[in-house]
C-alpha cells in the first residue's frame, strides 16, 4: 500500500492566517523565495530555495511536522517526519502524492510513443534526464516487497509492454 501520513493529528484547526513574508528572513535583512506555514503553530517560513531555509529550521527545532505552501497555485503539505507530500481530494481528504512516480509514469508513456519498449534498460535516461531505469525499478521493487499501491500497479500494467 502506499505510505501515509501520521502527522495530521498535529493539523490545528484555530491558525490565524498566514503571514505574507518570512519574519525571520525580515529580522536579519533577508530575502526569501516562497512561504510555507506551519500546521501546527501558523508559524509563516521561507523554503528550502531560500537563503536561510526557515522551514526547515522550523521544524527541527519545534518538531512540527506539517508545512504547507502559500504559493498562490499550489495546495500541497509537506510532511518533515514521513518525507511525504500530500494534496487535498475533491472531497478534502489529504492524499499522499507520489510525484516520482507520476512523472515517471509521464516519462515512460512519452518513451513508448517514440519507439523505446518496455522493459528499460537498468541506465535508461530520458532525453533531458530522467532515469526511467531507476524508476521502472523503483516500482517493481515495491510490487515484490508487497508495497506497490494497487492503483499505481494498474497504470503501470496500463503501459504498453509491461510484464511483472
Amino acid at each position: 500500500m502506499q505510505a501515509a501520513c501520521s502527522h495530521l493529528d498535529q493539523i490545528a484547526i484555530d491558525l490565524a492566517p498566514p503571514a505574507d513574508v518570512c519574519a525571520a528572513c525580515v529580522a536579519i535583512g533577508s530575502e526569501w523565495v516562497h512561504l510555507r506555514h506551519c500546521l501546527t503553530c501558523g508559524a509563516t517560513n521561507c523554503c528550502d530555495s531560500s537563503p536561510n531555509r526557515h522551514a526547515t529550521k522550523h521544524f527541527r527545532t519545534s518538531r512540527h511536522p506539517l508545512m504547507q505552501s502559500l504559493e498562490g497555485d499550489e495546495d500541497w503539505i509537506w510532511c518533515f517526519v514521513d518525507e511525504l507530500t500530500l494534496e487535498p481530494d475533491e472531497d478534502g481528504t489529504l492524499q499522499v502524492v507520489d510525484a516520482f512516480f507520476d512523472s515517471g509514469l509521464w516519462y515512460a508513456r512519452r518513451e513508448i510513443e517514440a519507439g523505446g519498449e518496455l522493459p528499460f534498460p537498468s541506465g535508461a535516461m530520458s532525453e533531458d534526464g530522467f532515469p526511467l531505469g531507476v524508476w521502472e525499478s523503483t516500482y517493481r521493487g515495491r510490487r515484490r516487497a508487497g508495497t506497490l499501491d494497487p492503483g499505481q500497479a494498474a497504470q503501470l500494467e496500463a503501459l504498453p509492454g509491461w510484464r511483472w
